[in-house]
Formats: structure tokens, sequence, C-alpha cells
């Protein structure tokens, strides 16, 4: 059972749960999207706009599709250059694409004159990347005014079908932009 911060669910007919008891009760205390807003209305038009300094990633191919108030999401077609030698997706395109959504996921939720760069991240490598595209997910976990800590997942689709390859856990230090 998923329920909203700071709200009351419904565990049986007699009984409420607060959701600050979510752990006594033995309910999954879930984060919605919808409460994190950008302070910086254009954001969206910002970091399309910061995508233009972005060389390597365009180098690789990889672009963002989707710009949320915490959260990113990207893509790019695998090819011959993102594969290892054994023929799977190489490990440092998975972590350069999730430095990359993490960080501008985090990047959505910065006032006008404050940008982040990454202090720390963890990347795990769950199984082989093959397949024909790879898609990175990275969103914001908890918002700070030093630090904003962001979680993140990479997958290959082949065939139509998706297939988490990796994810990770970073911390982006939040810096002045003047």
């Amino acid at each position: 059972m998923f329920i909203q911060p700071n709200s009351y669910c419904r565990l049986s007919q007699d009984y409420w749960c607060h959701s600050l008891d979510a752990i006594v009760c033995g309910i999954i205390f879930v984060r919605s999207m919808d409460e994190f807003q950008s302070k910086d209305p254009n954001f969206k038009k910002k970091i399309r706009e910061r995508l233009s300094g972005q060389h390597f990633m365009h180098y690789m191919g990889f672009d963002l599709s989707e710009i949320e108030a915490g959260k990113i999401v990207g893509e790019m077609p695998i090819e011959k250059i993102h594969l290892q030698q054994y023929g799977f997706i190489h490990g440092g395109v998975s972590a350069t694409i999730l430095d990359i959504v993490m960080g501008f996921a985090a990047y959505t939720l910065m006032p006008v004159d404050k940008g982040v760069v990454t202090a720390n991240i963890s990347v795990d490598y769950l199984h082989p990347g093959d397949g024909d595209t790879i898609l990175a997910i990275g969103e914001v976990e908890k918002p700070g005014k030093k630090m904003v800590f962001t979680t993140g997942e990479v997958f290959v689709v082949k065939d139509g079908v998706r297939k988490k390859i990796a994810s990770a856990r970073a911390v982006m230090a939040v810096i002045d932009t003047k």
C-alpha cells in the first residue's frame, strides 16, 4: 500500500494510520514527484540552453527526452562506440549518462543563481547491456540548500522489451553560478 506524505490511509474499517507512522503500520511510504517545485519558472528553457555546453553528451548521441521538476529522462540509440569488448554497453557509458540525468534532475530544482556539480556517485551494474536503445532516468530523492541527493536507473530496450542494467545514487553539490 502506498500513501502520500502527511496524510492518512485506511488500514481496516476501524483503523487509520498517519503517514508519519508508516513504518509502525507496515506501509511503504513513497514520495510523490508532484511535491517538487522548481525555484526557477524557466527551468526547462534554462536546461535546454545548458545542454549546448554538454559536448561529451552530444558526442555520445545522448539527449534528454523528458524534463520535469525533480526528474530527467534521456535516451540514445546504441552504437558500436558505446560497446565494450564483449559487445555490451560499456560501464563508462552507463555511468556518464547516469551522471547527466541525475545532475540535471537536481538542477531542475535550483534557483536562478545556483547550479550543481557531482560530489559523489555510486553505480551498481546489474546486468550486461545488450539492446537497440539505452534509456536513463534521474530523480531527486532529497533536495537541500548545499547538497541534493539523487537516484538513477539505466535500461536497455531490445525488441520493445525494457531491462534495467544499472542503478545509481549521487550527491550533487550546490554551487553559485554568478
